[in-house]
């Protein structure tokens, strides 16, 4: 089986990767989310970090604005994606506009959630919090926005009630994340799709404009359930300082690498005894 992994697309799909895409011709397309370009919210975060929110910062009519010129661009790399026709499973990561979302961000600035819009898509299946198999393998998906673990070590909030805020929603993400692991009742052959990284696995910001800027941006429950469910394989994006692959312990780990840069990877497995026999890395 040849599986693609991409994702971290901030609104760039190069046409030079999807022609890349198109010649491997992979049997299923694994995606860490992130859909949308989110580059001038993300300016404006990192300028006032833990001080005022965005939104607050621009004035409601223009976050408005720009929450739907972000919402556009991530709805056309969907579409993009699912014109590839190849089978796909994704997760949603934290700038896509998902369902689920638990955000502080006023309802009257956000245009509205992908999860609608992929009911169109015949050729895309999101598989956050769910697990669907491709014969033998099995794939299990978790993505959306998590409190990272060095938020919780060293709080960034000032305030305490918003630190223990944090921490609970920290804790209750951690507690869902087992439970559903636990319901899946999981095989030995099985892939684990995430957004975030594993801690202290591709996490370190090398990224200077971050206020987050040499510290670790992983989070630490990936480690502790890849340790106990042992996937045959972890695939993971957000860092788009990275790509390659790492272990932890005896466990594979990929980051494709930002697709925005035309970044993905190429993983070929052995159907029959479910070894990995090949990675290439597109760059």
């Amino acid at each position: 089986m040849k599986i693609l992994a991409i994702g971290d697309f901030h609104g760039k799909f190069p046409e030079k990767l999807i022609g890349k895409i198109k010649s491997e011709n992979p049997d299923l397309i694994l995606c860490v989310g992130d859909f949308p370009s989110s580059e001038k919210i993300r300016k404006v975060i990192f300028k006032h970090w833990t001080n005022k929110a965005w939104y607050d910062v621009v004035g409601l009519k223009e976050a408005k604005k720009l929450e739907k010129e972000s919402f556009v661009s991530g709805l056309k790399i969907l579409k993009k994606l699912n014109s590839l026709r190849i089978k796909t499973f994704i997760v949603w990561g934290n700038s896509d506009f998902y369902k689920e979302i638990s955000t502080s961000k006023p309802k009257s600035i956000i245009p509205g959630n992908y999860d609608k819009k992929l009911k169109t898509m015949k050729n895309i299946t999101l598989i956050h919090n769910r697990k669907r198999q491709v014969g033998d393998l099995e794939f299990v998906g978790h993505g959306g926005y998590v409190d990272i673990t060095e938020y919780i070590k060293n709080p960034i909030d000032k305030d305490k009630k918003k630190q223990e805020k944090r921490l609970k929603r920290y804790k209750k993400t951690e507690k869902k994340l087992y439970n559903m692991l636990e319901k899946l009742n999981l095989g030995k052959n099985f892939v684990f799709l995430t957004h975030y990284t594993p801690y202290k696995i591709f996490d370190k910001v090398k990224f200077r404009k971050s206020p987050m800027f040499g510290k670790n941006a992983g989070w630490e429950p990936y480690n502790k359930v890849i340790k106990k469910y042992k996937p045959k394989l972890v695939i993971c994006g957000h860092m788009h300082e990275y790509q390659g692959k790492r272990k932890l312990g005896n466990f594979l780990i990929i980051n494709p690498g930002p697709a925005f840069e035309g970044k993905a990877a190429v993983i070929e497995l052995d159907e029959k005894t479910k070894k990995i026999q090949k990675i290439k890395f597109v760059r």
